[in-house]
């Protein structure tokens, strides 16, 4: 946890939802998200975390939940093999979703009203860090908003303003 973050009254606060992959069978242990990814996401979000990581069940299934505090200019992504990548990023407040390009139909319905109403813009399609096509969209985040892409029986990945 970052105790300078969460001092930090200027930093953007969110909890970032990503569907619970871990499987426990006594000793063993398998994550489907740290196979897909590489890499375990705490561990690549613990530079923004102000708090520890929780579980909590949604509507299809248990999401795995990281507070974060996202200075300006700052955020991460991680490249998806395959997909593109994944990530997000504090531009002047605005807080911008970086998406495979494959998840667009999955993102703009979501963020539609924002976009209607001028809180929101995207898609934007551009050559991520990874060589594949991303699509951004910049949000106005207000206190208490949560926007999460449904996955079925995994869950849903989201983000909830703080």
């Amino acid at each position: 946890m970052n105790a300078a973050l969460r001092a930090d009254p200027a930093a953007m606060r969110v909890n970032l939802t990503v569907p619970s992959t871990a499987v426990r069978l006594g000793p063993f242990a398998f994550d489907g998200l740290r196979a897909l990814l590489g890499v375990d996401l705490a561990e690549v979000l613990s530079s923004l975390m102000i708090g520890p990581k929780f579980t909590r069940p949604v509507l299809g299934g248990v999401v795995d939940v990281y507070p974060l505090a996202i200075p300006d200019g700052e955020g991460m992504s991680i490249p998806i093999k395959l997909f593109g990548e994944i990530g997000f990023y504090n531009l002047r407040s605005l807080l911008v979703l970086v998406v495979p390009i494959a998840a667009m139909d999955l993102v703009t319905p979501q963020l539609a009203a924002e976009i209607a109403a001028g809180d929101a813009a995207g898609p934007r399609v551009r050559v991520g860090s990874s060589g594949g096509h991303v699509a951004e969209y910049a949000v106005r985040l207000k206190p208490g908003m949560r926007k999460a892409v449904p996955l079925g029986s995994f869950g849903e990945l989201g983000v909830e303003a703080g």
